[in-house]
């Protein structure tokens, strides 16, 4: 279910210079830098990233605010979250840890598709 307002995440602080005016109201991705996040969880959360439902796509792709490379020009969501298609670069290659409201979300989505049941019953009811 979609909420009516989507959380945004992995939205940074433009960078004078490259065509951009600074703005400080956002977070720098630098700030969020740890090597030490433990893999596995970063790998789950990496492919979350990468399994969103496309909510906009923009024109021209959104460089990357530390390498410069292009990185992507879609939105994507869960229906509460919404982040920009380039967030799952700076997770998988730059070690940038989500903060932990976020991270505990995506491991608990992932638990819950792991632990739920089957139901076999519907779709068997389709047996001519």
């Amino acid at each position: 279910m979609v909420r009516s307002e989507l959380i945004l995440i992995g939205y940074w602080r433009p960078q004078a210079g490259r065509g951009w005016t600074a703005d400080d109201r956002w977070p720098s991705p630098e700030d969020f830098v740890d090597p030490s996040w433990d893999a596995d969880e970063r790998d789950q959360v990496v492919d979350y990233l990468g399994r969103g439902f496309v909510v906009r796509a923009c024109m021209g792709f959104s460089p990357c605010r530390v390498c410069g490379r292009a990185n992507g020009a879609l939105e994507l969501s869960d229906g509460k979250y919404v982040w920009p298609e380039g967030l799952k670069h700076y997770v998988e290659d730059h070690d940038v840890r989500l903060p932990e409201p976020f991270t505990s979300h995506v491991l608990a989505g992932v638990e819950a598709f792991e632990t739920a049941g089957r139901d076999e019953s519907w779709w068997r009811g389709f047996v001519g």
